[in-house]
This record gives structure tokens, C-alpha cells and sequence, in this order.
């Protein structure tokens, strides 16, 4: 048997990613451990590999500045001390504040305190979910749609804490008939969490919309096989038996009791529901 095999300690953990505001330490022995007594210069710092972190220096005005350094982890740790209070105004706060502007409809406001998140941390992940929200509900399609691109491309690890906003970005995209972009997201948001049946039923929705009826039943039994008494699945089943759209799956149309007697062709133009 190899060591390899024979080994049973831990197995090792990908170090956890950086990102945050931090302070450059000064007049400090790099050698010492004592706690370090004077600190000047902020700057944001965030890991692009597993022990390297760029860190780009932040101006009297917390904007970024183009001063940026690259330094291992070993090293940011002995030169740099994390500011987490400063952090949370910065970034936090600022994002905090945006989305209650956001649901106030106060648009304008919302806008600006995301995009200042974003002057520092450009891949602050709810802030470009908010920002994307606050152009989709100013009828700035494009604008939106370069959001999306943005998020999209991210090579973020997405968590389940983040399921709402890709659902409720969602909603945004496909209120501005934007099918494809709003089912990719839907598409994330059931990867983290396929069990839930309001989910199912947006995606439905965007299928439908698509005119992508075997999809939109797919969903529905998703939904309804989740939860047997959503109220609003039961009345979009109903409305598409009534205007004669029968699943091509058998299966589908037992399970929701659909046969091709019972129900009339599709109508030349469907009426939108939602």
C-alpha cells in the first residue's frame, strides 16, 4: 500500500477567498508579532488565486486610485490589518442602503449608493444584482442586460443566501420580455435550491411566455409535485386546458389528467396571463 493510500489525516481545505478593505501597516518591525500600533493608507483587497491578493490603493475619498500591489498571503497578513468596520461603510452599508431606496421606488438614490459599492468592489455581488433591478424597473433594457452579462460571467461561487435575487432578477428580465436571460437565471436559482415550487412556477411562467408550452408543463409538474395545493400552478394548468395546449409528454398529461378530447386546439394568438 502507497503513503497516499495509507494516509488518513484530513484532507486539505481550499484556503477561504480575500476580499475586503484593509489598512498598510507602518513603522513595524516585519518580524514582530506584536499587534501593530500605527496604520495609514487604505486599500481594497481581494485573492485571484489561492495565495496571491491584488490590493488596489483607495484615495482620501475611498474612491480607487491606480496604485495597485500583489502580494502573498503570508504577506498581506504581516503587512496589512483587515478593517472590517471601514469595510461594512464602504461596501455593506452602501448596499444595504440601496436596496431599501430600491424598494422604496426610489430609484435615483438606489442607483447611486450600488455604483459607489461598485467603484471599489466591481464584483460586489449584491450590488450588481441591485443596480441590474434599478435600471430593469427605470425601463433601461440594455442597461440591464449589461448587468446580467456582468453576473453572468462572474466567477463567483454562488450560495443559496443569493437564490432570492436571481429569482427576483428574474422576474425583472422577464417583465421586460427578456425570456432567455431571465430563465438563465431562474436555471441558476434551481441549481441552489431545487426545491422550491414559487421557482418552478416563475419558470414556467417564462416558458410560457417563450412559447415553449412541453417546458412550461415540465415546470408546472415540478411545482405541483412539490407543493399538490399551489393555487396559482392549479389556475395556470387550467388556463392552458382551456385554451387547448396538451402537453406532448403522456406522462404530463396523466399526471395532470389532460386528454386530447377533453380540450380544444390552441388559438391562433394566446392571451398573455401574467
Amino acid at each position: 500500500m502507497s503513503n497516499s493510500d495509507s494516509h488518513t489525516g484530513p484532507v486539505n481545505e481550499a484556503p477561504v477567498r480575500i476580499k475586503g478593505i484593509f489598512s498598510a501597516v507602518i513603522d513595524q518591525d516585519s518580524t514582530s508579532t506584536a499587534p501593530p500600533t500605527k496604520r495609514s493608507n487604505l486599500w481594497f483587497g481581494k485573492s485571484i488565486d489561492a495565495d496571491t491578493i491584488i490590493l488596489q490603493k483607495l484615495d482620501q475619498y475611498f474612491a480607487p486610485t491606480k496604485t495597485q500591489v500583489v502580494k502573498k498571503r503570508d504577506e498581506l497578513f504581516r503587512e496589512f490589518v483587515l478593517e472590517p468596520e471601514i469595510g461594512y461603510k464602504l461596501l455593506t452599508q452602501r448596499v444595504v442602503k440601496g436596496d431599501f431606496y430600491r424598494k422604496q421606488r426610489m430609484d435615483a438614490e438606489a442607483q447611486i449608493e450600488y455604483q459607489q459599492a461598485l467603484k471599489i468592489d466591481e464584483e460586489n455581488i449584491r450590488a450588481m444584482f441591485g443596480l441590474g433591478l434599478v435600471y430593469l424597473s427605470m425601463n433601461q433594457k440594455e442597461k440591464g442586460k449589461y448587468i446580467f452579462q456582468r453576473l453572468v460571467e462572474l466567477d463567483e461561487s454562488f450560495e443559496t443566501q443569493h437564490k432570492h435575487l436571481f429569482n427576483e432578477f428574474g422576474i425583472g428580465l422577464r417583465k421586460q420580455k427578456l425570456y432567455s436571460e431571465a430563465l438563465t437565471y431562474y436555471g441558476r436559482a434551481f441549481k441552489l435550491s431545487p426545491d422550491d415550487e414559487n421557482l418552478c412556477l416563475n419558470m414556467a411562467r417564462a416558458y410560457y411566455e417563450k412559447g415553449d408550452i412541453a417546458a412550461t408543463y415540465k415546470y408546472l409538474k415540478k411545482a405541483c409535485e412539490i407543493n399538490p395545493e399551489l393555487t396559482q400552478a392549479k389556475a395556470f394548468v387550467a388556463y392552458l386546458k382551456k385554451t387547448g395546449h396538451i402537453p406532448d409528454d403522456p406522462e404530463i398529461a396523466e399526471f395532470f389528467g389532460i386528454g386530447t378530447a377533453s380540450v380544444r386546439r390552441p388559438r391562433p394568438r394566446k392571451k398573455r396571463l401574467y
